[in-house]
């Protein structure tokens, strides 16, 4: 069958998950030989070769969505993007339309998480920040439409987690729903001593120090205090390197005795050297629905110690690629000083990180979206609620 796929997504870049995988499921296209074209206002620097790039609003991407005033730049940016991708989609109606939450409808909605599930989380552990952040009241706006409303004829769950959520929140039939993990590029992400020798000489990290590497934009909801908690739990050897771009002075103040040890990166490009740097990736997350960063990790040979929330509770496995944690940080540190006091279960635990990642590689994550996106082709003309995925 002759398929032409279209993606919408904001950003088509490596930094970011919903961008990378936007980047990656494109690559995965044109490796298959598929007609494929990326609505994007704003391109980084691995836009991949084969496939088509259509800039929509691309003045934009001049507008910062990182970094202090993030949340106001998002909020001008993307309902923008939102509305002359919607508009722009219309032109492409012979293919096959696959939004990451970026337009108004198509054909594929990617749902990458349900923010309502979110905000609940934060309700309950008593965080109410995210009132401050108007991006919520958008987004909240948006998937009632999009999801609610049941604009798109299919919706794609990265995780099982994710697929329960629709149905319970936005009570989007089961038949509507494909659950298809994200997935990893095995090519770059892979263990590289003398790149990660390099990020510790960069940042001056002992090369005989234990490195714990912790990785988001959201300090607060990954958990970054409690990795802090933990690193003043550990020994004098032990060290931390934080990535991301928000505001690291709070969490400066909480380290007392490990002040000296813990290091903020800011925002990276260069991930798999900072993996392949670490002992350990830590990430005390309150909410995810696959966590991408975990992955990486897992492809980088490096024990990852998360909480099993989302999708990470459907790959994590104690004493096999790393271990479930709790937020806390005694429980982190104690589980954490077991695997390195033990270098045979170090080694296991790194050896198990790679097997896992192995099972997760984008070609494979990529046959699958095309299987779904010829039953959406060959489905159009046929009522959404009549159209059941394969294997459902």
């Amino acid at each position: 069958m002759t398929i032409e796929i279209v993606q919408i997504v904001q950003e088509l870049s490596s930094v970011g998950g919903v961008e990378s995988v936007a980047s990656e499921l494109a690559s995965a296209f044109s490796r298959a030989k598929i007609a494929n074209t990326v609505l994007a206002s704003a391109v980084g620097e691995r836009a991949t070769t084969g496939t088509h790039i259509e800039r929509v609003g691309a003045w934009l991407s001049r507008v910062k969505t990182r970094g202090v005033l993030r949340y106001a730049g998002r909020f001008l940016v993307v309902p923008i993007f939102t509305m002359l991708a919607t508009r722009a989609a219309q032109h492409h109606d012979k293919a096959v339309v696959v939004s990451h939450g970026d337009s108004l409808g198509g054909d594929v909605l990617v749902v990458h998480a349900v923010n309502a599930q979110s905000l609940a989380e934060k309700r309950s552990a008593g965080d109410w920040k995210w009132l401050l952040n108007p991006m919520h009241l958008w987004v909240s706006l948006r998937d009632r439409w999009m999801i609610g409303g049941l604009r798109y004829r299919m919706y794609v769950a990265v995780s099982p987690r994710v697929a329960t959520e629709l149905q319970t929140i936005y009570r989007v039939p089961a038949s509507r729903i494909r659950v298809i993990p994200n997935g990893i590029d095995l090519t770059r992400f892979k263990r590289d001593i003398e790149a990660g020798i390099a990020i510790r000489r960069e940042f001056n990290i002992p090369l005989d120090a234990k490195l714990l590497v912790f990785a988001g934009h959201e300090f607060r909801r990954k958990g970054l205090a409690h990795a802090i908690d933990a690193l003043e739990r550990l020994g004098p050897n032990v060290w931390m390197l934080a990535v991301g771009s928000d505001n690291p002075a709070p969490y400066r103040k909480l380290a007392t005795t490990s002040a000296n040890r813990l290091v903020f990166a800011g925002s990276r490009s260069d991930m798999p050297a900072l993996y392949s740097a670490a002992d350990a990736f830590v990430l005390p997350t309150a909410y995810e629905t696959f966590s991408l960063v975990c992955m990486e990790a897992l492809a980088c040979s490096t024990p990852v110690f998360a909480t099993p929330v989302g999708g990470i509770e459907d790959y994590l496995v104690d004493g096999v690629n790393g271990y479930q944690i709790a937020m806390n940080g005694e429980d982190i540190a104690n589980k954490i000083a077991a695997a390195f006091a033990d270098p045979d279960l170090h080694a296991a635990l790194r050896n198990g990180a790679h097997e896992t990642a192995l099972n997760y590689g984008w070609d494979y994550v990529g046959s699958r979206y095309i299987e779904l996106l010829e039953q959406v082709q060959a489905s159009k003309g046929v009522w959404p609620q009549d159209v059941v995925p394969a294997g459902a």
